[in-house]
C-alpha cells in the first residue's frame, strides 16, 4: 500500500478559536482540501510552492472554506501558472469563487488560467489528477447548493473528509471505508446541531472505523483532544501526518 503525508494548513473551526489557522489540508504537497483565507498564507509558510497545487477540493460554500480562492487566482495569474489545475465543489463553485474574485481583485477571474471547474454531485465520482474522489452528501447547511464529504482513492489508499457536517449517513459511510479518515471536530461536549463533537459523535465514528484505521480530528476549537480513544490524533497548524507513521 502507498504511503502519503497530510500537511494541515490549518485545524481551526469558523471562528478560528485560539488563534488557529482555518480548516485545510494539502495532500502529498499537491492536493488542497479547502481554500480558507489563509490557504495562500499557509502554503508559503510551508514552502509549498501553490503553482504545483495540482488540485482543489471545496466541501462547501461557507467562507472558511472557499475565500481564499481569489487569491489562489491572484497568485497564479501573476505568478506565472501554466500547469492546468482543477478546481472540485459543490453547484455553484465556479459563478461564486468568479464572482468574489472579480468584485475584490477586478480583472483576476477573467485571467486566461489553465482551470478546469468540476461539479461534484452527491453519489458521483470523478477522476482528477490521478486520483478517485467519490461525492457524498453531509449534513451541515441546507441553505448551501451541497455539503460534501469526499472519499479519495490515492494508489490503493482510502481517504475519507467529512467536511464540516452534524452526524449522518454520510459520516458513518465514510468511517467504513476508509483507511484513514479526516473529521470534522468542532467542539469538545458543546451540542451544535450542524457540528460533531467528540464526546458524542467521535467514538461513533472510531468504532465504525477499523481498528488500524487512523482518525485525525479537524474544524477544532481548544480543547479538542484525542479522548483517549485508539488511533484518534488531533490536528495542528502546519503539522504533516504520514500514513506509515500513524500505523506504527
Amino acid at each position: 500500500m502507498a504511503d502519503l503525508a497530510l500537511t494541515f494548513i490549518g485545524s481551526g473551526n469558523t471562528f478560528a478559536p485560539g488563534g488557529l489557522c482555518w480548516n485545510g489540508f494539502v495532500v502529498d504537497g499537491k492536493h488542497l482540501f479547502e481554500a480558507p483565507p489563509t490557504a495562500l498564507m499557509a502554503l508559503n509558510s510551508l514552502g509549498i510552492d501553490p503553482n504545483e497545487i495540482e488540485t482543489v477540493v471545496i466541501s462547501h460554500h461557507h467562507g472558511d472554506h472557499i475565500l481564499g480562492i481569489p487569491f489562489l487566482l491572484l497568485h497564479w495569474k501573476f505568478f506565472g501558472r501554466t500547469k492546468p489545475v482543477r478546481i472540485i465543489g459543490p453547484r455553484g463553485t465556479r459563478e461564486l469563487a468568479m464572482s468574489i474574485t472579480q468584485s475584490v481583485y477586478p480583472g483576476t477571474a477573467e485571467a486566461s488560467l489553465p482551470i478546469e471547474w468540476i461539479e461534484a454531485l452527491p453519489g458521483q465520482s470523478t477522476s482528477a489528477s490521478g486520483i478517485e474522489i467519490e461525492t457524498l452528501a453531509m449534513k451541515h447547511d441546507e441553505r448551501l447548493a451541497d455539503c460534501l464529504g469526499f472519499l479519495c482513492r490515492f494508489s490503493g489508499l482510502t481517504v475519507g473528509y467529512t467536511g464540516d457536517t452534524a452526524m449522518c449517513d454520510g459520516v458513518r459511510d465514510l468511517a467504513r471505508r476508509s483507511d484513514l479518515l479526516v473529521s470534522e471536530c468542532a467542539t469538545r461536549d458543546e451540542v451544535i446541531p450542524v457540528h460533531m463533537n467528540l464526546v458524542d459523535d467521535i467514538p461513533v465514528v472510531r468504532k465504525l472505523l477499523r481498528a488500524k484505521s487512523p482518525l485525525l480530528l479537524t474544524h477544532l476549537s481548544p480543547g479538542v483532544d484525542g479522548a483517549g480513544l485508539a488511533n484518534t490524533l488531533v490536528a495542528e497548524d502546519f503539522k504533516t501526518f504520514r500514513f506509515s507513521d500513524l500505523l506504527s
